[in-house]
């Protein structure tokens, strides 16, 4: 075997020195010429520990390297090299070559031209490495990161846009993306990141390569099939020995399930809230209706007590046109007492959905007249006009009874909401399958925020509150579960100060149908 000038004195023996430098490095060092791809003009004994192939074979067998390569590295190895030997650039790679008994040892090859002192190429050396036991415990590692319900990736520390230098294959089971589209694609990472979250996260990820400190993040990621998945990502700088940002690297699990089940914990709780203000409203709704009740038993039971103790006093004055005029008032006050009884089983009825109808034949119109006249007078007494317009005649299946309290609480209502010098209206009308009866008044009207409650057992609002105008606030509800128990729908339109419009849409007697008793 020739060897290069460097390796020779001027005699043509080999410096004993160099050889020995040489010759007992862990590695193994080689020289070629530069118009040969792979004949080696000096190989050193560390060959042998590495690949098993004697010097003989080195000296007698030009073409041992190229032959030895991993067949699946060979054509990628040796276009490196003779890329690198025609343009002079230093040349440095990773591949796998076979040893003499088989096994596959792994080497990092360096290499560069060296040059005269005129900058002219005189020959090409370099040297092997056996870098199996690193390539081992790199694969051991990769394994062990692939097998991980998590992402691992390795980046440029430079720049989010950047494309990824790794990403495990985990990426296709969480994300549904490749490793491959990953790495191909610059800025893939950021494009892919949820809109609402991607400025926040190009942020982050900037002021922790900025800084050096860890990130950890939780954001959403867009999956290939368009659904958002959430991630917690753990991103670290590594730094190299001058202490400059040399790499970022970190791992990203799929915390999807976690965040339902928070967002399914914070409705519970809000739900769970919104129960409970319900529940504080209904017991201070039932402490109002306890005391409205009270005052709305006590007050006419105080009445009746009082006329009865004036007709029963044997030394009373009243002549005859008193006694009967206390009579009336008696009577009078135990009306009122019997419809509110009636009111408070009713409404315990509606609730056990238990109300019992007797239905028949009705005229909805002479129906609705029959009950402005019986409240003609309560309206005249507070200086309100009431019309009533009858446009059809349309007749319903229907409770008789039951229809007349809906009727007589809608313009009981409407009485006692307008102020004196206002008008209410009672109107019916006939479309093509229901008779709409409507109650509308001048009055107050219902503001916004109470209009959703305004069907609710014992809500009444706050002006008739602040007035103390009379009632228990069961009326309304009544009134709806009446007419849903005739399959009829009761609505209503109202604006502050601008008067309010109850509509009750009954279906209209089908030919044929006969009149039915008993539960709704």
């Amino acid at each position: 075997m020739r060897l290069p000038s460097p390796l020779r004195r001027r005699g043509g023996n080999v410096e004993p020195r160099y050889r020995e430098l040489v010759e007992q490095l862990p590695l193994a060092v080689y020289l070629s010429a530069l118009d040969e791809r792979s004949h080696a003009m000096y190989v050193s004994p560390g060959i042998v520990d590495m690949l098993g192939y004697s010097m003989e074979r080195w000296r007698e067998e030009p073409d041992l390297f190229e032959r030895i390569v991993h067949p699946e590295d060979r054509t990628s190895v040796l276009a490196q090299i003779a890329s690198a030997k025609t343009s002079g650039d230093p040349y440095e790679t990773q591949y796998r070559m076979v040893g003499s008994d088989g096994s596959v040892v792994w080497v990092e090859d360096k290499a560069v031209t060296v040059s005269d002192r005129h900058g002219r190429p005189l020959h090409w050396q370099g040297f092997l490495v056996d870098v199996s036991g690193r390539k081992e415990a790199e694969l051991r590692y990769r394994v062990l990161v692939e097998q991980l319900p998590l992402i691992t990736y390795i980046d440029s520390p430079a720049s989010a846009h950047e494309t990824a230098s790794y990403i495990s294959p985990q990426v296709g089971s969480i994300l549904g993306f490749t490793a491959e589209e990953w790495q191909a694609t610059p800025g893939f990472f950021l494009e892919h990141v949820h809109p609402d979250d991607r400025a926040r996260v190009a942020r982050s990820q900037e002021l922790a390569r900025e800084t050096g400190e860890p990130l950890v993040h939780e954001y959403r990621f867009l999956a290939r099939d368009g659904s958002v998945v959430w991630l917690e990502d753990m991103l670290t700088v590594v730094r190299d020995g001058e202490g400059k940002p040399w790499y970022t690297q970190g791992f990203a699990l799929d915390v999807t399930a976690r965040k339902r089940a928070e967002a399914d914990r914070e409705r519970l709780l809000r739900r769970a809230e919104r129960q409970n203000e319900r529940l504080r409203e209904l017991d201070r709704m039932k402490d109002e209706f306890i005391a409205l009740v009270s005052h709305e038993l006590r007050t006419p039971l105080t009445s009746i007590r009082g006329y009865l103790e004036l007709l029963a006093d044997p030394d009373g004055a009243a002549d005859e046109d008193e006694r009967e005029s206390f009579l009336q008032v008696i009577d009078r006050n135990a009306q009122r007492l019997q419809r509110l009884v009636e009111d408070l089983l009713l409404a315990a009825q509606a609730e056990a959905d238990s109300l019992q109808l007797d239905r028949v034949e009705l005229d909805l119109a002479k129906l609705a007249g029959d009950c402005a006249e019986a409240a003609a007078p309560a309206a005249a007494a507070r200086g309100i006009d009431l019309e009533c317009a009858i446009l059809a005649a349309p007749t319903v299946l229907a409770d008789a009874g039951r229809i007349a309290q809906v009727v007589d609480n809608l313009l009981s209502n409407a009485i006692k909401f307008t102020p004196s010098g206002g008008t209410v209206r009672v109107r019916v009308s006939q479309g093509e399958t229901t008779a709409l009866l409507e109650v509308s008044d001048s009055g107050m009207g219902i503001p916004d925020g109470e209009q959703a409650d305004l069907f609710t057992r014992f809500f009444r609002t706050q002006q008739a509150q602040r007035e103390a105008i009379a009632g228990v606030g069961l009326g309304l509800s009544i009134a709806k579960s009446l007419v849903e128990a005739h399959d009829g729908r009761i609505t209503f339109t109202s604006a502050e100060g601008a008067g309010t419009t109850f509509a009750v849409r009954l279906p209209l007697l089908r030919t044929g149908e006969l009149p039915v008793s008993g539960a709704a």
